[in-house]
């Protein structure tokens, strides 16, 4: 059986989006220091940032499902989410230019954001596809790496 155009250009953005993710988390990695570490454990709130990766991930499984209002609703959660989060660190003092901690996590993160409001807002217009649904399931799969590395192994 053969993919349709609209799959395989699909699974070819999402192999380049993979790489880019990914170098965003090495440098993340390689980048962490005692100093990161701290500001990370001052600033970043995990029960909030948690309640906001389940909404993500509900959405994931809604727009699986063909609930697509559940899916934008539980999504638009999740951004609205890391927005706040933002709004808080920069009022503790975490800027892209604070140092290299806020450097990489508004990088990383922001550029996660970006790809969710644009996915977001794909699936207010189209309302579904198969090929955007994988563009969400990545959005999704993303994050969870994002999560596991900067939020679950800074409180370790």
């Amino acid at each position: 059986m053969m993919w349709p155009r609209e799959k395989i250009g699909m699974a070819m953005l999402i192999l380049a989006e993979s790489v880019f993710f990914f170098m965003l988390i090495v440098a993340f990695v390689y980048f962490r220091d005692e100093s990161s570490m701290k500001a990370a454990g001052a600033t970043l709130n995990l029960p909030i940032t948690s309640f906001y990766t389940v909404s993500l991930l509900v959405s994931g499984i809604a727009l699986w499902r063909a609930r697509v209002e559940v899916a934008l609703l539980f999504g638009g959660i999740f951004l609205a989410g890391q927005g706040t989060e933002y709004v808080l660190m920069l009022r503790h003092g975490v800027t892209m230019s604070q140092g290299l901690f806020g450097t990489t996590f508004f990088t990383l993160t922001g550029m996660h954001e970006l790809n969710g409001l644009i996915g977001l807002g794909l699936v207010a217009a189209l309302r579904r596809s198969a090929a955007l649904t994988m563009y969400w399931q990545f959005i999704v799969t993303t994050w969870l790496a994002i999560f596991g590395v900067v939020y679950l192994w800074s409180f370790l």
